[in-house]
């Protein structure tokens, strides 16, 4: 049954597809957003290209894993923006990132990140244990097979989950945000069987913290989430319909101009014709 608010859009499928072995929060997240968008992505295998926000904001991520890698006295500003001068322009010689070489608003903005992460915390003073940066998850939820990866995990008195953030505050929208260490704080109890006490967001560019303690109910509603979706997508692949959902966000997915939900006269998506026009958009799949 289509969700409210939404149109459901026949489809083709590539013969013999499935859904990802593993569910990511980023798929849940871009499956609630838009049940179509997710085909797109994950059933017709089509890349999105990459954006200025996406690549600013690994970069600056990639620098500060860095720094936190490094002995307490070393982590100060300065070897931070030794690490971003060093490790910044090698990042953008990946074909991936090639063309935003000469993006210097970009450049400006992951500078600014990586500087007031001294503003908003003390490095030199913070414990942490390397094996709790980029912390990989993989944990069966609920019958649904999970999998992510945890900016930081801290030990101080206090089991905290840290995930950083480049772009703007999200201001009212914070609860949305905050459902991501959410479901890691579930994953965390069930893989490891550790009581994450906090979540917490740093919004770097916003130069914001968001703290809050633990509600596991909401954890364990983000399992449920997880859940329902699994569900939904699998009815959506046997029955070869998924559900767009028309909205303001249209206008900034790539698949604007191919979908019959706003698009008059859009080809089946999955036909020749729709596949024609996103590589004529310049749109590539995936090869796995």
């Amino acid at each position: 049954m289509p969700v409210p608010n939404s149109l459901r859009v026949d489809v083709i499928q590539p013969e013999g597809s499935s859904l990802p072995p593993r569910v990511s929060y980023s798929q849940l997240s871009k499956f609630n957003q838009c049940g179509l968008r997710y085909y797109f992505n994950y059933l017709a295998s089509w890349s999105e290209p990459q954006t200025s926000a996406l690549v600013g904001g690994n970069i600056a991520h990639d620098v500060i894993e860095r720094l936190y890698r490094l002995p307490n006295e070393e982590r100060t500003l300065e070897t931070a923006l030794a690490l971003l001068r060093e490790h910044g322009p090698r990042l953008l010689k990946s074909p991936e990132y090639a063309k935003f070489a000469n993006d210097n608003a970009m450049k400006a903005n992951v500078k600014e990140a990586v500087e007031n992460l001294f503003k908003l915390e003390s490095p030199t003073e913070l414990i942490v244990d390397p094996e709790h940066l980029e912390m990989e998850l993989e944990v069966d939820i609920n019958g649904v097979k999970f999998f992510g990866k945890v900016d930081r995990f801290t030990v101080d008195g206090v089991n905290r989950v840290t995930d950083y953030k480049t772009g703007k505050n999200p201001g009212r929208y914070v609860d949305d945000k905050l459902k991501q260490p959410y479901l890691y704080a579930l994953a965390f109890k069930i893989q490891h069987n550790i009581d994450v006490d906090e979540v917490e967001l740093i919004f770097l560019n916003a130069r914001h913290i968001e703290k809050r303690p633990v509600d596991f109910s909401i954890a364990e509603a983000m399992g449920e989430s997880l859940v329902k979706m699994r569900a939904e997508s699998e009815l959506s692949v046997d029955a070869s319909a998924w559900d767009a959902k028309p909205g303001k966000l249209c206008s900034y997915c790539v698949f604007e101009a191919v979908c019959p939900a706003i698009t008059s006269g859009a080809a089946k998506p999955g036909s020749i014709e729709s596949d024609t026009a996103l590589i004529q958009l310049g749109l590539t799949r995936r090869d796995y």
